[in-house]
């Protein structure tokens, strides 16, 4: 029987749904159990996968782990830059964009990078350089919505204070507002990033 010629483009789109599959499965395992504690075998069951076909993939959980590390990295940073040169727009409108982007985007890895975030820059079983990848990404998106805050204040569109200060409070109510939604933690009928917004607005 003649066998049919590879298809190089559509052998990687399979590669590429793959490997979206296995980090899928991953996030959540590694969001509750942390890296240490997570099995190749855990993931393959979850991703519906053989324990081998993971390695054809990936050669071991940690390559799985620093992947979905930069993977969100990428996504957030994206949104700031986003937000930041948004045409025409008030600092209060790329602020509500912002928000809207990340609360209604869901992007299913959002437990995983406010939880896992904190596991990086604690645990001694990650690298050093992984952990620098962190806290630079961190630091670039804390300039980019500082940008934002202090036109803000310059325009009376924000409240006064330093603006990197607010930045990262801004930035870290954004992490916990995703973490307690998603664990079922409501606490108004209104979406939660909406009422946050307020905080960060002058007194009428």
């Amino acid at each position: 029987m003649k066998r049919l010629p590879r298809n190089p483009e559509r052998d990687q789109e399979i590669r590429k749904e793959r490997c979206d599959q296995i980090l899928s499965a991953a996030v959540a395992l590694f969001a509750k159990n942390g890296l240490s504690s997570t099995k190749i075998s855990d993931i393959a069951h979850k991703a519906h996968m053989s324990h081998g076909l993971i390695y054809n993939y990936f050669q071991s959980k940690e390559e799985i782990y620093i992947s979905i590390v930069e993977k969100n990295l990428c996504i957030l940073t994206s949104l700031f830059e986003q937000a930041h040169r948004l045409p025409d727009a008030s600092s209060y409108e790329k602020l509500t964009w912002l928000l809207d982007q990340v609360y209604c985007e869901r992007w299913d890895d959002a437990v995983f990078y406010q939880v896992v975030a904190d596991q990086i820059l604690t645990s001694d079983s990650v690298s050093d350089q992984l952990k620098t990848s962190v806290r630079t990404s961190i630091g670039d998106n804390l300039k980019l919505l500082t940008r934002i805050f202090r036109v803000g204040q310059e325009k009376g569109e924000l409240i006064q204070g330093d603006p990197r200060e607010l930045a990262f409070y801004f930035m870290n109510m954004i992490q916990a507002v995703l973490l307690a939604e998603t664990r079922g933690i409501y606490f108004t009928g209104t979406p939660l990033h909406r009422n946050l917004l307020q905080l960060f607005l002058p007194k009428a």
